[in-house]
């Protein structure tokens, strides 16, 4: 005991001693008292841990003189002032390196910082639907600066303007969180000028083979998404349902395992946008005016694409209403180069109309009314190599989105948002032709065997109330929230016969579908979550929260608790690590929800004749294992550190690991006889780790340059409830294996910039090169050949697309209005990307690849005035 009382007293001391810090005689008593009993238990190493620990956050939480106080304010319909709490505050040292700390202001407003010392500072204040603020503050040698920042609701002021990402970095923000901001989306290349084309520029966000995107190992159907934080997915799949202009669009955030607990029914990522508010000023901007001609085998055959958008936008009273407007009409022709010219190109039709309506009520009471319509038409899709034109589907939508969102300011400083939404979402799929739909190892012929019919509705009340901060060991700025929803579904789903050929053309198997045809559902979902943001000092802020959520088809009560920190070690800034552990619980679509209401399936396998049956038409029952549906639901924890190199270089060093349990899988199972079961399990998994490094560096006032790699692995259950019975299901279902998924991407760079050079040109390349996707084997008779996924992989996968435009003048009895013109190239390297492969082995062409994307020109021109 001696020695360990010696080892505990030298080692105090000497760290003491090389930290230069004084600690209360209490708090060392109790941390020595401690300290002895872990070392009973021959804990050395973990005693000097949490040693050193306890040094750095003392130091953190030791005494500090001088510096800025001020408040945050706004002003009541009165003029007198009403005093607000949470505003984030940030104070930045204006000079080389200089570095910047963040606080809230408390339940009175008031803030403060300490320990500064002679400089030049800039003082930034930001809450949630206000304008945020920023004053610059001169501060003497051993001076305390008063200030008083006045903040406006961000509706009265907001401008229809781009402005450059904020530069630092985030040091209260615990979650892992990627942007794409408004002038990523005008200068990106982006095949087609959607929003999503431009995930794919975050690190751990790929487009999988079948086109959809997949944040952080996810599925589409597992992530969120929310339009001005309305509920916008499907009902019926889970997946993304509603086209938005890219004009009304302000920015986009991808947050990977949110640990705020206002985020739920996911357990992948949340995608959240905020449309584009209107400005005190009437601006109009129309681009893609011109239509592209179609170009087959050297003639012109038709229009291939017409994009015309136009966005408006201004006061419709002043200073109390007004609106933002966008639409978007696209025809466009996509070309298969695999498949005879004239019969090569899927064909997608759509309008898109996107309203928004900003009402100021009062200074400190705003209402948006947002409401869109999105009709679409594609035809032949998924359209390849091995799927001609007559064995596609064809897909129908229609719905429109209506959205009622109130913010409150009161006199003690608190927020209240209230959003209701109603959200209809109708969709068909249908065959080309009437035909039983034959799959043969060189090319698929017939008519697409699913025919589907869903009308749907949602129905959300959401309400967030943000406290008053309370100062208690630091300050506390605490949300609670309830978020209400009910779905319905009704409509039509049947299916036609299936061949399997092989190769000498001989039937191997046959599917028939039994029973009936109608399809209904609803479901009432329910949660409420609280969360505090515990700011404990300006350098260590943790979020802790907790979520219940419950619905009517697992009627289970599932708890989410979610901590997150973040910690900035040294007072200059420069550094902020952050991390955080949650449990997140996924929705169950209304699809999965109605699985015993499909058609049961009727399989007979044919001998090498073609003729002789060797398995008798077995007859495979859709049952619910368990009579039970399950909530899936993640364990996610993450740990990044961001380091500030200089004012103009960061890097990133981040870890993410997700564990997915209970996920929806299907499993056919013989039974005996002539009996089957097509069983619906909640027992699938998944996994996905990732390893990213990623460097900004800020070239100028318009340029910015991004470079990220991203080291990962995404494996799971690979029979998903989606692949099958989903928009467009696989009509074959084999035996479920856990392995790769299909996005699996373990190596991926990426390199991307917005570059602004003299002459109004702008200048965005994006390089691309990761691994290839795997695939698997399949013999003649469609059944798999060794562990699925594993046969091979995609060649490396290899693009640089550019984007330049130019920004000119032109003058018009007496005004000048800004036009700029520009040239998207994508694949300038014209290296061959082959998004198909021959793996059946009965095929001559066995291990071919083939469909790739040559080196495409497009012209862009958007018209501003």
């Amino acid at each position: 005991m001696v020695t360990r009382n010696v080892f505990i007293a030298r080692n105090h001391a000497l760290v003491k001693k090389a930290l230069k810090i004084r600690c209360h005689p209490d708090l060392e008593h109790r941390f020595v008292v401690g300290l002895r009993s872990l070392l009973r238990r021959g804990a050395h190493a973990g005693a000097m841990v949490l040693l050193l620990v306890f040094l750095v956050f003392a130091r953190a939480l030791g005494g500090q003189t001088g510096g800025i106080r001020g408040v945050v304010v706004s002003l009541g319909p009165d003029g007198q002032p009403l005093y607000l709490a949470g505003a984030k505050v940030t104070v930045r040292l204006e000079s080389p390196g200089g570095w910047s700390l963040a606080t809230f202001s408390n339940d009175q407003g008031e803030f403060s910082f300490i320990d500064l010392k002679e400089g030049t500072y800039t003082v930034t204040a930001e809450l949630s639907g206000f304008k945020p603020v920023t004053q610059s503050v001169s501060l003497k040698a051993g001076a305390v600066a008063e200030i008083r920042i006045e903040l406006e609701l961000a509706p009265v002021t907001g401008e229809v303007t781009v402005t450059p990402e904020p530069e630092g970095i985030d040091r209260t923000e615990s979650s892992p969180t990627g942007a794409v901001k408004e002038r990523t989306l005008q200068d990106a290349p982006l095949v087609n000028e959607r929003f999503q084309d431009a995930l794919p520029l975050l690190p751990g966000v790929v487009r999988g083979p079948d086109g959809l995107i997949n944040i952080k190992g996810a599925r589409t159907s597992q992530s969120g998404y929310l339009v001005n934080s309305a509920n916008v997915t499907d009902p019926v799949t889970g997946q993304f349902a509603i086209n938005l202009p890219i004009d009304a669009i302000q920015d986009v955030q991808v947050l990977s395992s949110p640990y705020a607990a206002e985020y739920g029914r996911f357990t992948g990522a949340v995608t959240t946008i905020a449309t584009r508010p209107s400005g005190d000023r009437w601006a109009f901007k129309i681009q893609n005016i011109l239509p592209r001609a179609r170009r087959r085998s050297g003639k012109t055959v038709g229009i291939e694409a017409a994009t015309p958008r136009l966005f408006l936008g201004g006061p419709l009273i002043k200073n109390r209403l007004t609106l933002a407007q966008s639409f978007e009409y696209r025809f466009v022709r996509t070309k298969v180069e695999s498949l005879p010219p004239l019969q090569n190109d899927t064909v997608l039709e759509s309008f898109d109309s996107f309203s928004h309506f900003n009402l100021q009520l009062t200074p400190n009471h705003n209402l948006t009314v947002t409401f869109s319509v999105y009709p679409q038409k594609n035809q032949f899709v998924n359209l390849n190599t091995f799927n001609p034109e007559p064995v596609t589907p064809n897909f129908k939508q229609r719905g429109f989105n209506l959205a009622f969102l109130e913010r409150a300011v009161f006199s003690n400083g608190s927020l209240l948002e209230s959003m209701f939404s109603v959200k209809q979402y109708d969709a068909d799929v249908f065959p080309n032709i009437e035909e039983p739909m034959t799959l043969f190892p060189e090319r698929n012929f017939g008519g697409f065997f699913n025919r589907q019919d869903r009308d749907s509705f949602r129905y959300q009340w959401f309400e967030l109330y943000h406290f008053p901060v309370k100062e208690w060991h630091g300050q506390h700025n605490v949300k609670i929230g309830v978020d209400i929803g009910y779905s319905t579904y009704t409509g039509r789903i049947a299916s036609n016969t299936v061949r399997v050929l092989r190769e000498d053309r001989t039937l191997a198997e046959q599917i028939d579908f039994v029973g009936q045809t109608h399809i209904e559902r609803n479901n009432a979902e329910y949660s409420a979550f609280i969360q505090d943001k515990w700011l404990v000092t300006p350098k260590l802020t943790f979020d802790v929260g907790l979520r219940y959520e419950r619905d009517g088809v697992a009627e289970d009560n599932n708890l989410a608790p979610r901590v997150g920190f973040v910690f900035v070690p040294w007072r200059a800034g420069h550094t902020a690590i952050r991390g955080g552990f949650g449990v997140f619980f996924d929705k169950i679509p209304l699809n999965v929800a109605t699985f015993d209401q499909l058609q049961n399936r009727v399989v007979t396998r044919f001998a090498r004749d073609g003729v002789t049956v060797v398995d008798s038409p077995r007859f495979f029952l859709n049952l619910v294992d368990r009579a039970e549906i399950k909530n899936p639901y993640s364990l996610a924890w993450s740990l990044e550190v961001d380091r500030e190199v200089t004012r103009k270089l960061l890097f990133r060093f981040g870890y993410q690991q997700r564990e997915g349990r209970r996920e929806h899988l299907v499993e056919p199972l013989a039974g005996p006889g002539s009996s089957g079961t097509l069983l619906l399990l909640s027992g699938g998994r998944s996994r996905y780790r990732e390893f990213q490094f990623t460097a900004r560096y800020k070239l100028g006032e318009r340029s910015d340059l991004f470079a990220s790699y991203v080291r990962s692995r995404a494996t799971g259950d690979l029979n998903t409830f989606d692949l099958h019975f989903g928009n467009f299901p696989a009509p074959i279902i084999r035996p479920n294996q856990r392995s790769r998924l299909p996005f699996d991407a373990p190596n991926r760079f990426l390199f991307w910039g917005d570059i602004g050079l003299p002459a109004d040109i702008t200048a965005s390349p994006v390089l691309e090169v990761r691994n290839g996707f795997p695939f698997s084997i399949v013999d003649e008779e469609l059944n798999f050949i060794g562990r699925r996924n594993r046969a091979g992989r995609f060649p490396t996968f290899a693009s640089l697309d550019l984007q330049v435009t130019k920004g000119l003048k032109i003058p018009f009895r007496g005004k000048k209005y800004t036009f700029r013109a520009g040239l998207k190239v994508f694949n300038i390297l014209n290296r061959f990307n082959p998004r198909d492969v021959q793996n059946n082995i009965g095929s001559p062409n066995f291990g071919g690849f083939f469909n790739g994307v040559s080196r495409t020109f497009r012209g862009k021109f958007v018209f501003e005035f």
